[in-house]
């Protein structure tokens, strides 16, 4: 036998079987394009995580970043690549997405539910952030007052998110009353009280007045000293009925207890005594009112429309 011959044979039905397994370039990029499309496949196809605390969604992989949305306790992000320190998610609020990085810390392969002390609410006044909740903890920074504010009620403080870290405020520093709430709440306070004031002031001025009147009506009437008939009017001290003033010619406050005369007949000064109205001082002056006429104040509008213009005997005491 030629076994040159059989070895030649042998060498063409091996390189043959070889040929068969190498695939054409049509095939070959047939295959690289199924690896392509497995890799692509395998970068779409993310898994599943829940959010462990309420933190921050960034832009960047930066905390200073712009913050694109806030992600809370209990929500779904699916994760495209985690790092050393940021996990680049999706997520879906209000069937809107969004991309970004979150601190992979935040991320929990387990279900997570939200937590029953979760607080949603405003800063009441300026207070300190601080990256724990010892008594030795540095501070981060500081939150202006209204500002609004979500977190964790823990213990005596509220447990937040602070440019995407875990960051605490005292508790006490925060309300759940909005500041369009407060303004409003205390607006009513305000006039309410106003009010208040106002019944009291006008309650003492009534009883002040009542008291002035009694005191009249009991003074002694045998007060000596010239005697004048003079036509009265009564009046407040309301300065409407005062020419827009509230003092008198001689510069004191407008009150009960006070006349006004013509200075001609009454000088300014004098204490006089009214019958059915008691002691008095005149103290203003009038345009209108000429010789034999007296004005008296009295202390509310009531009391000036009962006396209305009367007649009366004054008395100068001095």
């Amino acid at each position: 036998m030629n076994f040159r011959k059989l070895i030649l044979n042998s060498s063409v039905v091996i390189m043959t079987s070889l040929l068969a397994f190498v695939p054409s370039n049509s095939q070959a990029k047939d295959l690289n394009n199924v690896k392509v499309e497995q890799k692509s496949s395998e970068n779409i196809q993310s898994k599943k995580y829940w959010i462990n605390d309420d933190t921050d969604l960034f832009k960047e992989k930066n905390e200073h970043s712009k913050i694109i949305e806030g992600l809370e306790q209990g929500d779904n992000v699916k994760v495209k690549k985690i790092g050393e320190v940021f996990a680049k998610v999706n997520f879906t609020k209000d069937d809107k997405k969004f991309v970004g990085f979150i601190y992979k810390s935040y991320l929990s392969e387990k279900e997570v539910k939200p937590d029953p002390n979760k607080f949603e609410g405003w800063v009441n006044e300026e207070t300190k952030v601080f990256d724990s909740k010892e008594k030795e903890a540095k501070e981060l920074g500081v939150i202006d007052k209204d500002s609004e504010i979500k977190g964790h009620i823990d213990e005596d403080n509220l447990r937040i998110t602070y440019f995407g870290r875990t960051a605490y405020i005292v508790a006490k520093n925060t309300t759940k009353e909005s500041p369009a709430d407060r303004d409003k709440r205390l607006a009513k306070e305000r006039k309410i009280q106003a009010q208040k004031l106002a019944e009291k002031r006008k309650k003492e001025q009534e009883e002040r007045a009542k008291k002035e009147k009694q005191q009249a009506q009991s003074a002694p009437q045998n007060v000596s000293g010239r005697t004048i008939t003079m036509r009265s009017t009564a009046y407040t001290s309301d300065p409407a009925e005062n020419g827009g003033y509230s003092t008198t010619a001689m510069g004191t406050a407008i009150r009960y207890g006070v006349a006004a005369v013509d200075p001609r007949v009454i000088p300014l000064g004098t204490r006089l005594y009214i019958e059915g109205y008691g002691y008095a001082r005149a103290e203003d002056t009038g345009g209108a009112i000429k010789g034999n006429r007296i004005d008296l104040v009295f202390g509310s509008k009531s009391q000036s429309n009962n006396w209305g213009r009367r007649t009366v005997r004054v008395t100068i005491l001095n």
